[in-house]
Formats: C-alpha cells, structure tokens, sequence
C-alpha cells in the first residue's frame, strides 16, 4: 500500500468511542489511568525511601504532582501539549509531529497509536527533567519482582533450551532444525503474554500458570495467522548471517528472546544478533538497556536478586548460559542498540524517511524480528484494517523497499487491529469471544520476506 500522512490513513484510525463501547475507550478511562496511578504510588514509596537528600524528597514530591496533573489532563480530556526539553535527543522530532498532524487533538480525540506513546514519553519527560531522579526507572521494581518470583520456571525453560540446542548439535539435520525452530519461534512469541502494561495486577501464580502454557505448546491452536514455515525456508538458507530483533517486554519475554538468540547462534545460523532495546523506561515493562544486562547477571547468580526456591542444578543451568551470555555480550556476536526511533512518534512505515539511520541499520541484518503488540500496531498503524489484509500490504514501504529484510513479527493480540487473518477464521472468532483481537489469548505469526521474495 502507497505511504499515507498519519492523520490521512486509508482506514479510521482507532479512537475512543463516545459511548465507551470499543476496546481503546476502557483502556483511556480504565486501564492507562491504573498504570498511572500505580506509577504514582510507587514512586512515592521510593521518595519515602530516600533519607540521604532532603532535595531529592523535595523534588520528588513536586514529580509527584506533575504525574497527578498528567493524569487529570488525561481524564479530563485537555489538549496533547508540546513536550518540554529534557535531553532524551526527540523533543523537536515529538513537537512538530503533533503540530503537523495533531495540532488540536485531546486525550479522547486522538488515535489510541498518538495518545498512548504519548503518555509514556510525557512521563518519561517528567523524571528527565529532574536533578535527583532523572536516572529512575519508574517501572524497575515490577519489572525485576516479577522476574524473580518465576525464577524456578526460568530455569525449567532454560534447561529446556540448552538441551534442545545440545541435540541439534548433535544431530544438525534439517527436519531436527525446522522443528527446533518452530518450538524457539513459538516460545518466543507466547513469551509477549506477559505484559504488564495490559496485565498490571499479574499474579505470580498466574504468570507461572501462563509460562507452562507457553512452555507446553498448548497456545499454539491460537496462533490466527502462522508464517513459520515461510519464515523458515528463509532462515534456513542464512549461515552466520545477522538477525535482530526489536524488544518489547522484560523479564519472561525477554528471556525467550535471548534463548532464541543463544539458540540461533549455537547453531551458526547467526553470527550476529543485534537487539533493540528502548533508550528510556517505556510501557511498564518494555526492555531498556539496564533490563538486559540484570536479566544476564541475574541468571549469573540468581542469590544476589533473591530467588529462592532454585535446585543446584537449576542454578548450574542459569549460570551457565548467565556466562555464556556474557561472553557473548563482551565478544559483540550479541549487541545492543537503543536507537530513539522506537519511542519516538512515527509509526514503522516511515522507517525509511523519519527514521532513516535506525533503517541503515536494519536493512543490514538478514532478518528483523519485530515482539509484541505496540511493535506490531507500529507495525501496521493501528487502523480499522480489513482483517483479511495482507500483512506485506499493511507495513506498506518498509517491505517494498528494494532493501528490506525480512521482517517478522511475533504478536499476541492485545488491541483491536490485525491483519492477514482469513476472514473465516476472524467469523468463528468473534462468534467464540468478542475480546479475541485485544484478550492476549491469541496470538499471529507474520512475514514480509522483503528481499529474500
């Protein structure tokens, strides 16, 4: 599909309806303003714990307001106002974006894709601002307790992972290797469950609930669209090549993610994985530099987060690929770069002119693995697609671009817009639950091959 202007798409974008009946709308009046009340609440327990500087407690109190006038703005349905400078490097790309397109929009005018990164790089904004905070990670602890609390799932998985990738070495068949793939794929894919920005009130008992489901396989009858294999006769045919994945959450997600890495470079399918992960904190659980590196020592020596529960060979299995891991970061075959484009306002089709540095970049790995919901909804822009729309179509030129590589997303759906779903199968869904697109039960597996067609 041709490139179109943000505010002139081809299809309505998703806004709040008035009568409160669309997913967007409970998620403006319900689901963001409990995040944000919980960011608030969180953060004054930390300025509580500060005894060392009275300024610092000073300061934080007048964060605090800030946070409490942003979510009154938000509730209250006033303007989308310019961002102040705070030095993240985006403030100017930011302001004239809403000026260009959205110079008039409120809270419950704009599209869900303008008002929600939105939010997040306001509040990012406050704390960047500060003198005493400007460092805070706003969603650290949840991020890290979550994690920890799972620990002994972790090391189920991980034992998983290093004993699948001991029998592929030991057998490097195709078939043992197309089906190792798949098991890594999916896994990886189902990992995008655990998000805290549309679970904020995860229980530890139904996060290890849901990690045994993605552990099992049984969410793989929910994958709505499946590209695995095409995916895979393209994978296939690289040999030390490059594979990057853009991040979305940390912790349980972030794991399948590097496992996938760990696994593809075993094999010497990769000889390079660059992850993207968020230069700032991002949608309560989205992977910034210091996530990964915690989850790589964490797993070097789980006593120091305070996982309990751990057999010794569970703690052999993490340390282990804990060093592994390490050796690799320190080696560069694993790298990281947190290019600002992710957290800035355009969606991925305009990759190739609003972000053409972070696209440079892309366009020198083999395979781009794109994780979760929001890459997904920047993916194809968030409209009231079709949902029989071909993905190829929907990301428009970043799969044209004679350039491109492969581009794969892994998404389970947690907003109501999707594509390349027969639209049998959406029939049959809807008629079984009508929170299908935006449950996170169900989940897709989509391709553009780029210039591997």
């Amino acid at each position: 599909m041709e490139s179109f202007a943000p505010n002139n798409t081809p299809f309505p974008p998703l806004i709040a309806a008035k009568d409160g009946s669309n997913f967007t709308y409970t998620s403006l009046h319900d689901r963001v303003p409990h995040i944000l009340t919980d960011v608030i609440n969180d953060f004054y327990a930390a300025i509580q714990s500060r005894t060392d500087s009275d300024e610092a407690v000073a300061e934080g109190k007048q964060l605090t307001s800030a946070l409490s006038r942003l979510k009154h703005e938000m509730v209250t349905d006033k303007l989308l106002t310019p961002l102040e400078e705070d030095g993240v490097g985006d403030t100017a790309k930011w302001n004239s974006w809403l000026a260009k397109y959205f110079p008039q929009a409120t809270w419950y005018s704009a599209p869900f894709l303008v008002w929600e990164p939105y939010l997040y790089r306001r509040i990012a904004m406050i704390f960047k601002r500060s003198q005493y905070w400007n460092t805070y990670d706003f969603f650290a602890s949840r991020k890290k307790n979550t994690f920890i609390a799972s620990m002994v799932a972790v090391a189920k998985l991980c034992a998983r992972v290093d004993k699948l990738t001991r029998e592929c070495l030991e057998d490097p068949s195709t078939t043992k290797l197309h089906l190792a793939f798949i098991e890594m794929l999916q896994a990886s894919l189902w990992g995008n469950q655990t998000d805290l920005s549309m679970f904020p009130d995860l229980s530890n008992e139904r996060l290890e609930e849901m990690q045994a489901q993605i552990s099992s396989g049984e969410n793989n009858s929910k994958i709505v669209s499946n590209d695995t294999d095409k995916i895979w006769s393209i994978v296939s045919r690289i040999s030390k090549g490059r594979v990057d994945i853009v991040l979305d959450n940390s912790g349980f997600e972030l794991l399948q993610d590097v496992l996938l890495a760990h696994w593809l470079v075993s094999v010497g399918i990769a000889q390079q994985i660059v992850f993207h992960p968020k230069r700032i904190p991002w949608y309560v659980s989205d992977v910034t530099n210091q996530d990964f590196y915690w989850l790589i020592n964490a797993l070097q020596d789980p006593q120091s987060v305070g996982a309990s529960g751990l057999s010794s060979s569970d703690e052999a299995v993490l340390k282990s690929l804990g060093n592994q891991w390490s050796s690799l970061l320190a080696s560069n075959v694993w790298v990281l770069k947190d290019e600002l484009f992710w957290t800035g306002p355009y969606g991925y089709r305009y990759l190739p002119s609003e972000g053409s540095d972070t696209w440079m970049e892309l366009v020198n790995a083999d395979c781009v693995i794109f994780k979760g919901d929001l890459n997904y909804r920047k993916l194809i822009y968030d409209l009231q697609w079709p949902v029989s729309t071909p993905f190829i179509d929907a990301i428009g030129p970043i799969a044209t671009d004679p350039n491109a590589p492969a581009v794969v997303s892994l998404r389970t759906a947690k907003c109501d817009t999707i594509v390349g779903v027969d639209p049998q199968r959406a029939r049959e869904l809807f008629a079984l639950r009508k929170d299908w697109m935006y449950s996170g039960e169900y989940g897709v597996i989509q391709l553009s091959p780029g210039r591997w067609n």
